[in-house]
């Protein structure tokens, strides 16, 4: 289990979305993301705070559970102190040595990418949030090659996952419904004011049924018909992860 993987591990054991972690720690959710994907490591001071939100020593929060790393430890905490700070000492000078950093950050070329061109608003895979939209475009890079699609959100909720994980962009298109059972954009409300969601669709005797693919059971099906005001945007055609711009060179 790598670092992001026990950090998913701990939040899922505590009952936290990572919105709800990043605003304890003070931070953006989008970075938070990025823990998680092993992207970036947090500073001392947020591993502290992490620490004290789980309460557990800060070696339980970054150490890998392989057997050579276990043992390392263990041998570790059987030295006396003097003996410790000679071993600190030691991989301090072989890190420097080596002229490395904890996390080599893998970069990419801007002209090798594919992006797609995301609207400045989310599609709720949660409980249908109202969402804004400022009318501003953003493009979101990845390696993925992307079918044709009309529109691009960034999805906000963990209701679809792990099929589609909370902060991905989602591309879709705006032909309607088609085929039931495949994933939908759905707008609910008046122009201006909708709810969007990404949720999967299920046509049963003249209504909708709307359905999250996460099992959690807080995740409860529900209907849209005749007389409620919606619109099923269209199907999902892709789903990715969006490469940080830290990591991308023009």
């Amino acid at each position: 289990m790598n670092f992001g993987q026990n950090l998913k591990k701990l939040r899922k054991n505590a009952k936290l979305t990572q919105s709800q972690l990043a605003e304890k720690l003070g931070m953006k959710q989008n970075a938070y993301v990025l823990w998680e994907q092993k992207a970036t490591n947090p500073t001392l001071e947020l591993l502290e705070k992490l620490s004290a939100i789980y309460q557990i020593p800060i070696q339980e929060l970054i150490i890998k559970t392989d057997n050579k790393e276990k043992q390392l430890m263990d041998n570790y905490r059987a030295l006396s102190g003097e003996q410790q700070e000679s071993v600190v000492n030691f991989t301090e000078f072989l890190l420097e040595q080596n002229k490395t950093n904890l996390v080599d950050l893998k970069t990419y070329q801007r002209a090798l990418l594919n992006y797609a061109i995301v609207e400045d608003e989310e599609l709720s895979a949660g409980f249908g949030q109202t969402a804004s939209n400022s009318g501003h475009h953003y493009k979101a890079y990845t390696t993925e090659k992307l079918s044709r699609y009309d529109g691009a959100a960034r999805i906000k909720g963990e209701s679809m996952e792990p099929d589609f994980p909370n902060f991905s962009i989602a591309t879709f298109l705006n032909t309607g419904f088609g085929r039931s059972g495949d994933v939908y954009a759905i707008a609910e409300g008046d122009l201006g004011e909708e709810c969007l969601y990404i949720k999967q669709v299920f046509e049963e005797e003249g209504r909708f049924r709307i359905h999250s693919i996460n099992p959690d059971p807080q995740y409860k099906d529900f209907y849209l018909g005749e007389g409620d005001n919606f619109r099923i945007i269209g199907p999902v055609v892709d789903n990715f992860e969006e490469i940080n711009e830290s990591q991308i060179e023009d």
